[in-house]
């Protein structure tokens, strides 16, 4: 996940014909060809993986996305605890949570009102196997900064019996909603930009303040202070999508907000994987509906409207400094009071978060995106060649301006901003390095050394070359002086062995290529933590200089280890792949299995890490169905 600045793809296995991903639609191309993106495969899988099933189950939010009763696209985040979202059978999501509805004057006891727009387009329609109205989620957790997109049909949405007498409409109380979603595909997302909450459950009273434009001044105040928002769009009537967006507070600038002008919000979009689902839908068609929570007091702003992608010169021109981003006129609103049954407590603000552009009629049109005088700096003083095409880099830290000392742990990442060695700044075109136009040249590595607790300031990271970033470290030469501001260093604790449950007999380690780097810096403390742990690693034939540097390292601590080289091997190779049984290392010469995967440890009593590329990552959430799978994405 965090090993290479782009994400490399070996020839590894392939997801099965059931797990191939779908294509992408003409708003999605039209994206592409517009940033002049490489041509890949899309990533997203068909159906629910069932792997997927322990993580959503832990998760304590789900964002869903649908078209109201009023024909308009609506985003809800709903929740506050783990079991909100299960996999309740194949391919169905179901969500279950207390709110407050009523029933439709009109139709009592067949469709429900409240404050929450997506929900009265949602419960109370007709069981329809899956080809009822269409709606997108997003599975959250924001404490650990995981999430998975979902899209699909409504299946059924109800208001579960009650246990007493009364009727919804005579009590204010909560009461039990349940809505399955019959799910068409999936896609696990980066956490690049979400900032790191404990979410806590919270008994609300949600009142509408107001469903008019323009904005009330508590509900700009809301946007003003937002780090977060929720955002919703549709792919005519094929299919929806619901993403996060995340940045430092007021990355969401207020355009205007009056009788005259209308109501009209701009963001700007971030470096992220390129997929541009969310883009490609504005793009063939413009209809959004966003949602802002506000995670402490709990009120909820829910805004429907259209949007439109700007890029280069427009994007410019609105909002300085960005190479692209979104305009949206607000069509219609509704703010309410402690709307969230959840409160959330900040706890690490993402390190990947620029910071916040103004409009450039904020500005005049004039001032450069700010530098940070206090972050710490990473010094490049060592660089080892391990293959022609991946090195190991040793950096030494010393401090800001006001800037403290920090430590990591094994398993965490480090991210560096390089902008200041590769930003040229903006540019109308650039056919030789296209990928430039959009790239903030802020990287994130698995920091690949152990941590050190004599307190050194020194740590390494291994790094195949593929990008701007990597090729820069590559043409460092030792003297040369090359500083690298430290946004901060982090990690989900759900991806470190040391967190293994328990209950846990085996601890078992799938990896591809570089994807090897947060066994490198863990292998040794869950050594002398007791655990048993198995490494399972697909590696190309070139690379497995890597496999003998890494193996040497840990070979003496009598784990298991098997190696599968795929490619063909050279008289080298042939050498190398000696040595590596020397090392007491099994090798193959094939791809990675599923019998190969499966026959390690004791089933129901192992705990699986994966860290490897799309195709080797969706298979292996395929062979393990209903195991307890916890992973890394590669594209970080």
């Amino acid at each position: 996940m965090y090993a290479n600045n782009l994400g490399e793809r070996p020839d590894v296995v392939r997801a099965d014909d059931d797990h191939m991903p779908s294509q992408w639609h003409p708003g999605e191309e039209t994206m592409h060809r517009l940033l002049q993106v490489p041509y890949e495969d899309n990533p997203t899988v068909p159906g629910l993986p069932a792997a997927y099933g322990p993580w959503m189950s832990r998760s304590p939010l789900v964002a869903l996305g649908t078209i109201g009763v009023d024909g308009r696209v609506w985003t809800t985040l709903l929740g506050g605890a783990p079991g909100t979202a299960t996999v309740a059978a194949d391919s169905v999501l179901r969500v279950r949570f207390r709110t407050r509805l009523e029933p439709r004057p009109a139709d009592p006891g067949a469709h429900w009102t409240g404050t929450d727009p997506v929900l009265e387009g949602l419960v109370g329609d007709e069981a329809t196997n899956g080809r009822g109205r269409l709606v997108s989620g997003l599975v959250i957790d924001l404490e650990h900064r995981g999430r998975v997109k979902i899209a699909g049909r409504l299946h059924d949405g109800m208001v579960m019996e009650r246990r007493t007498n009364t009727t919804p409409s005579e009590t204010s109380e909560p009461i039990d909603v349940q809505v399955n979603v019959a799910v068409d595909e999936t896609l696990g997302n980066c956490p690049k930009y979400l900032n790191k909450r404990a979410i806590t459950p919270y008994a609300s009273s949600p009142q509408l303040i107001t469903d008019s434009l323009p904005l009330p001044a508590d509900a700009l105040a809301l946007i003003g202070r937002s780090d977060t928002f929720l955002i919703s769009s549709r792919h005519g009537a094929h299919s929806m999508d619901t993403n996060i967006r995340g940045g430092a507070p007021g990355f969401v600038r207020i355009f205007s907000n009056s009788d005259t002008e209308g109501v009209t919000l701009v963001y700007p979009e971030y470096s992220g994987n390129r997929l541009y689902q969310t883009l490609g839908n504005i793009t063939s068609d413009r209809a959004v509906g966003l949602t802002f929570p506000d995670f402490d007091t709990g009120d909820i702003l829910y805004l429907t409207g259209r949007a439109e992608v700007l890029i280069g010169d427009a994007a410019e021109s609105v909002l300085p400094h960005s190479s692209m981003a979104v305009r949206i006129d607000i069509e219609a609103v509704r703010f309410v009071r402690e709307g969230l049954a959840f409160r959330g407590t900040l706890l690490d603000p993402s390190p990947y978060n620029p910071p916040v552009r103004r409009l450039a009629r904020e500005v005049g049109g004039s001032g450069r995106r700010p530098r940070s005088a206090d972050r710490m700096l990473a010094s490049l003083i060592h660089k080892l060649p391990i293959t022609p095409t991946i090195s190991r880099y040793t950096f030494r830290l010393s401090p800001g301006e006001s800037s403290t000392p920090v430590r990591w742990s094994a398993g965490q990442h480090v991210t560096l901003d390089f902008s200041h060695r590769l930003d040229r700044g903006w540019s109308h075109m650039r056919d030789h390095d296209p990928s430039s136009l959009n790239d903030d040249f802020i990287r994130t590595f698995t920091v690949s050394s152990e941590p050190n607790t004599s307190g050194s300031n020194v740590f390494e990271i291994t790094v195949r070359e593929h990008g701007p970033v990597s090729r820069l470290l590559s043409r460092w030469t030792p003297g040369s002086d090359l500083p690298v501001p430290v946004m901060g260093f982090g990690g989900e604790d759900d991806t470190r062995y040391a967190d293994t449950q328990p209950d846990t007999d085996d601890v078992v380690v799938v990896a591809s290529g570089i994807g090897i780097t947060p066994f490198m810096a863990q292998a040794h403390a869950a050594h002398e933590s007791g655990l048993a742990l198995t490494l399972l690693w697909s590696i190309r034939a070139e690379d497995l200089a890597l496999a003998v540097d890494v193996i040497e390292q840990v070979g003496h601590l009598g784990m298991a280890i098997t190696v599968f080289i795929t490619g063909q091997l050279d008289t080298d190779g042939h050498a190398k792949a000696r040595t590596l049984e020397q090392l007491r290392a099994r090798t193959y010469i094939r791809r990675m299995t599923e019998s190969d995967v499966k026959a390690v440890g004791h089933v129901g009593r192992r705990q699986f890490y994966v860290c490897a590329v799309p195709p080797l990552h969706a298979a292996v959430l395929g062979w393990l169905a209903g195991e307890d799978v916890r992973f890394e994405a590669f594209d970080y």
